[in-house]
């Protein structure tokens, strides 16, 4: 059931693979809702001080423009203090939930959580409450590395690209793509694509 007929909800994310499952979980809570979508800290800074007031804000810890996200959050806040601000995040190691939580964040989810988790986060925030889900992805059994080719795809991945976008970036054949995707899900134990973003940046090295 919907929480309500319409709310103004800010979602920063650089990954829009999990801006557009957010807007799937929003679409669900909310009847009907007014969503902007941002990709960077100086977007989202941007939208936050423009316009009419916003009812939710989830906002990923670790996008372009951020050095030092718990400084961005704080920095966040002080924009928007009277608006709840939901950390969705692949960091969701304990300390860094207690820290996120103890600078005013209204929810930690992590990136791994369920579509169920990710509702009744809505939920309790909009009730007032303090929501914390941090349930990372299964430790993964180490298998094969991946190659080059299943890198530069996963990469590619990991910025939003469609398959025919991969393709034309690689200057191979769609069927391809989808052939090295697969790979990659089955050598990083993971069941999606959007499981294989949440995991890229350790893959890849990436901070």
């Amino acid at each position: 059931m919907p929480l309500k007929a319409a709310a103004r909800i800010l979602v920063a994310d650089d990954h829009p693979l999990f801006r557009d499952a957010l807007r799937h979980v929003i679409d669900a809570s909310f009847a009907a809702a007014d969503v902007v979508e941002v990709q960077s800290f100086a977007e989202a800074l941007a939208a936050a001080r423009t316009g009419e007031p916003y009812d939710l804000v989830f906002f990923d810890l670790i996008m372009p423009g951020v050095s030092d996200p718990l400084a961005s959050l704080v920095q966040l806040r002080s924009a928007i203090p009277d608006t709840p601000v939901l950390i969705v995040s692949s960091q969701d190691d304990p300390q860094t939930v207690e820290r996120v939580l103890g600078l005013g964040a209204a929810a930690f989810i992590s990136k791994s959580a369920s579509r169920q988790d990710m509702e009744s986060a809505i939920r309790s925030v909009l009730a007032g409450q303090v929501y914390e889900s941090a349930e990372p992805l299964a430790p993964r059994e180490p298998g094969e590395p991946l190659s080059p080719r299943q890198k530069a795809v996963l990469e590619l991945l990991a910025r939003g690209r469609s398959n025919r976008q991969i393709a034309a970036d690689l200057n191979v054949e769609e069927i391809t793509v989808k052939a090295h995707i697969s790979a990659i899900l089955r050598k990083l134990h993971v069941k999606s694509r959007l499981e294989a973003v949440v995991v890229s940046r350790s893959v890849l090295g990436r901070p």
